[in-house]
């Protein structure tokens, strides 16, 4: 491992040097050499004492005359010449030990050039890595035991006066306390109480969480320190331009704090997990058949002949299936069941296997069974004859047991009221309203339906005779701010002009309430003739004149066109507003339009579409670990505090805010995957399950080379061990003691001057 580069900011302006710089001469800059033991270094004046010893030698040797010295003077001068020089080597050698002796017990110590902060204190923010693929099975324990561990030490090692911070990233960056504290035990403590197994890691979100929290820390000498275990699927999933952005939100800092990875734990090869569950999203109802698809994946090079598969509802156990899995390969397990009971449930399904990790075993999902959705049509033709009212068609499609007299029950129960009924009393606990043939309405129904729609209702909207155009693009219209998608251009065909008729275009449906009828058997809906609609679109003004059928922008911005006419018109149009819904339909509920309703496709179509909106308005169930809950009481007024239990026991008190017609329940700290459970004011439990993306199951890490190419991308350091960690804590506040080196140079300057002295001493003929 290399020294560490000089950084701005890495030292504090005031943080005092250990030791006395030496200076050059002529050099007003320090050496990047400081002594801590300076006043040892002037034993290297010891230097004098085998020259003086060299010296006095030389004295006592004395000349006598001798006649046949001319003989050998040549002799004599090459003699002469080589004993001087190693006399100098000599020289040199005895006068270099008692130097680099002295400076070792001097202790000096490589600054690279720049002041060093010594003890003083410092800023630390350590981003802790508790996703679940942490959890894996290391040598004796698992990676996130091993990586707590490490940040213990390294908290344990800061200077007096240290401010300290613990971000952990799996799910979203969650700091351990709510502001930095000034005292590492009390973090120690708290780390090692910490649990591990959630959602996946929040690189980026957690990486700018540390730079705030760094920004509002008071000492000069700042730290970043990401404790992970580095996975592949974490980081090659950010593109390069994404990586260079964070570098230089890093450099942009006021003060750059110095960046240190720290890789824990080892390769795993070994993982099966259960990658997803597939099932139906629409409303389902008691009795009906609920399929689940099990995906199970097998991310290395053991194949598993026939492990079992276990599927759970509320924690009973219902069906076991074997499945063989091959290397690195996929395969799905099938299940069934029918629930007898209405209410929010749980489903789980987990493969009994033995493999490095435990937490991607299970998959859990929650599901909600619906005694009934409740749907107020709001009548704008009402008649007292048999199927002459506006909803007397679509009321026998929504409950078509009810109107047959069989014993089976609906899932949809309908109340009908005329216009002067639609009040607060009739929209409260309703899932989805229906306005058919609707003239207009008063101001107070107006508000009363935006309150309902954007509190989380749904609104579906069907066209008439009646229809007072210019109120509904006045009132409704999503250009003068309403809440229809689109507004109304015109009419389309004529109710007795058979030759002026159209169809519905035939073609693939990806909306979930037509999905069904890609399936011919399911009903045809370019079989039904439609001889009179509306021309639904954008509002033409002064600037922009109507846009084309086929120009593909006929509504607002946030219109979702869901099936066409074959004119091009649209026959179906839906849009999002607040936490509600809005679908408008171009042409009658009724036969006076069209013979929809005479067609077999007309009471699967309205079946669809009613019980598609009430689900979708309704908040998800099932969520990635991270993102917020939320439950809607269709119950005005204040709910009360209600209980929600997390996935470890914990139990949280939360409380209800109003919101339109309706009361809702948000709680976002869902970092850890599994089951959690709010009681609601009628104390009957209703389920969640936040689940992390199966990537972190993908155990394979960054190899060598892509993290040291990370680390160099940041300027980072990288170790493997909290040791390594402080070592180089220790460099970059002391310097780089070189106190060894000196000492080994001088065993060997020694051990050479003996060898020398042996050469030199020797007898030459």
């Amino acid at each position: 491992m290399s020294s560490p580069p000089d950084r701005p900011g890495a030292a504090d302006d005031g943080a005092p040097v250990c030791g006395r710089a030496l200076l050059l001469p002529g050099h007003a800059e320090a050496l990047d050499v400081t002594l801590l033991n300076q006043v040892l270094a002037f034993g290297a004046a010891a230097f004098a004492i085998p020259l003086l010893i060299h010296l006095l030698n030389r004295s006592r040797f004395r000349t006598l005359p001798w006649g046949a010295m001319h003989l050998l003077e040549s002799v004599l001068r090459v003699n002469t010449k080589r004993i001087r020089v190693e006399q100098w080597i000599l020289l040199l050698v005895r006068c270099a030990i008692p130097i680099l002796l002295a400076f070792c017990l001097a202790r000096p110590v490589l600054t690279g050039w720049r002041a060093l902060p010594g003890d003083a204190p410092t800023a630390t923010v350590i981003l802790l890595d508790n996703s679940y693929s942490m959890d894996a099975a290391g040598e004796g324990r698992d990676h996130f035991q091993e990586a707590v561990e490490q940040a213990c030490e390294i908290l344990g090692a800061r200077a007096a006066g240290s401010e300290v911070s613990v971000v952990t990233t799996g799910g979203l960056p969650t700091p351990l306390l709510d502001s930095p504290v000034f005292d590492p035990r009390t973090m120690v403590r708290r780390l090692r109480a910490l649990r591990g197994g959630k959602g996946a890691a929040a690189t980026v979100d957690s990486f700018e969480y540390a730079l705030a929290v760094l920004a509002g820390m008071t000492n000069a000498r700042r730290d970043l320190i990401w404790i992970s275990d580095f996975q592949r699927a974490d980081w090659e999933s950010l593109p390069a331009s994404r990586l260079d952005e964070m570098g230089r939100r890093l450099e942009s800092q006021p003060i750059r704090p110095v960046v240190t990875f720290v890789q824990v734990g080892r390769e795993v090869e070994n993982n099966l997990s259960i990658d997803s569950l597939e099932f139906p999203r629409g409303a389902l109802g008691t009795g009906q058949v609920f399929p689940l698809r099990a995906t199970l994946r097998n991310r290395g090079p053991r194949a598993y002949e026939a492990p079992r598969v276990l599927f759970r509802v509320d924690g009973v156990q219902h069906a076991v299936a074997e499945v063989a899995i091959a290397p690195n390969a996929t395969a799905q397990a099938l299940f069934a069941h029918t629930f007898k009971d209405a209410g929010s449930h749980v489903v789980e399904v987990e493969v009994e296997v033995d493999d490095q990790l435990a937490t991607d075993n299970r998959h859990a999902a929650a599901v909600t069974v619906l005694e009934q959705i409740p749907v107020l049509l709001v009548d704008g033709a009402p008649s007292s004859e048999p199927m002459e009212s506006e909803t007397d068609f679509l009321a026998v499609a929504l409950t078509p047991f009810t109107f047959g007299r069989t014993t089976l029950a609906d899932l949809i129960q309908t109340q009908t009221v005329p216009v002067g009924g639609l009040d607060r009393v009739a929209v409260a606990a309703k899932s989805v309203v229906v306005l058919a043939n609707v003239a207009r309405m008063s101001d107070d129904q107006l508000t009363l339906v935006g309150e309902y729609v954007r509190g989380g209702g749904g609104l579906l909207v069907f066209a008439g005779n009646k229809t007072d155009i210019a109120w509904y693009n006045q009132s409704l219209s999503a250009d003068n701010g309403g809440l229809l998608p689109m507004s109304i251009l015109g009419l389309g065909g004529q109710a007795a002009d058979n030759n002026s008729s159209t169809r519905v275009l035939a073609r693939h449906f990806e909306h979930p309430a037509l999905e069904l009828f890609n399936d011919r058997a399911n009903g045809n809906l370019g079989d039904a003739e439609i001889r009179t609609w509306y021309r639904l679109g954008r509002a033409p003004t002064a600037d922009a004149p109507a846009p084309s059928a086929d120009a593909g922008d006929e509504g607002g911005r946030d219109a979702v066109v869901l099936a066409r006419l074959e004119t091009g018109d649209p026959l179906i149009v839906e849009r999002r507003l607040g936490d509600g819904l809005v679908v408008q339909v171009a042409i009658s509920c009724d036969a006076d339009w069209s013979n929809l309703p005479m067609r077999p496709a007309y009471l699967p179509l309205m079946q669809q579409l009613v019980t598609t909106m009430a689900s979708r308005v309704t908040p998800p169930s099932n969520v990635r670990t991270g993102e917020p809950l939320v439950a809607i009481f269709r119950a005005v007024g204040d709910c009360g505090p209600l209980v929600l239990t997390t996935p470890d026991g914990t139990q949280h008190t939360v409380r209800p805010a109003s919101r339109g017609l309706r009361s809702v329940v948000e709680y976002g700290a869902t970092q850890q995957p599994g089951v959690y459970t709010l009681f609601g004011p009628d104390a009957r439990p209703r389920h969640f399950v936040a689940e992390a993306p199966r990537n972190e199951s993908d155990l394979r890490r960054l190899d060598a080379r892509a993290l040291e190419s990370l680390a160099a991308r940041w300027d980072a350091d990288l170790v493997h061990a909290s040791a390594e960690y402080l070592a180089l804590d220790s460099q970059r506040r002391h310097g780089r003691e070189i106190w060894r080196i000196l000492f080994a140079a001088t065993l060997g300057l020694l051990f050479l001057e003996l060898v020398l002295q042996q050469r030199f001493s020797r007898v030459r003929v």
